[in-house]
């Protein structure tokens, strides 16, 4: 099954290295440590990066100062906008509203300090210039904690007309 058009394995051990004329390189003595006191050597001259399309220097050669080597992935890192804690705060604010409606009152509580709290919120992300977000946690807590005001004066209505409804029409058997 050999192609007859490769050359012949070589005999022995393949993964030995080939023994030649030619010397293996040797690599160049480490730098000497620095001795106290004695003033570092300058940094190299600052070289530009090559243009666009221009030939990187040979392998084992030094590269420019400030030159990324190759095969280096280069990132450009910038500022992430970050959320509002406030904004945070009056969706959180919202949500427990609804969930704690039938805790005597605590939901119509919270939601009226998450209504409170939503203008500073929508204050401080607009005045962030862009770094901080949130604008739509703002609204989701503002529309929840309106929800959870609204249940709870339909539920205090529903009550009062209960109270209204029985106390007129109570007959005593006796």
């Amino acid at each position: 099954m050999s192609d007859p058009t490769l050359p012949p394995p070589p005999e022995g051990n393949p993964f030995q290295p080939p023994t030649g004329d030619a010397p293996a390189p040797v690599p160049p003595p480490p730098p000497a440590p620095p001795t106290y006191g004695a003033t570092p050597p300058p940094p190299p001259p600052y070289v530009p990066p090559a243009a666009y399309g221009a030939v990187p220097p040979a392998y084992g050669q030094p590269q420019p100062y400030g030159a990324v080597p190759p095969g280096v992935p280069v990132v450009y890192a910038y500022a992430q906008p970050s959320t509002s804690s406030r904004a945070v705060a009056v969706m959180v604010l919202g949500i427990v509203s609804l969930v704690m409606l039938c805790a005597y009152g605590l939901g119509l509580v919270l939601a009226i300090v998450g209504l409170a709290l939503a203008p500073g919120a929508k204050r401080e992300i607009s005045e962030s210039g862009g770094r901080l977000t949130g604008t739509g946690m703002v609204k989701a807590g503002v529309i929840c904690s309106w929800v959870a005001v609204g249940l709870s004066i339909l539920g205090i209505a529903l009550v009062i007309i209960a109270l209204v409804a029985s106390g007129g029409s109570s007959t005593r058997v006796g």
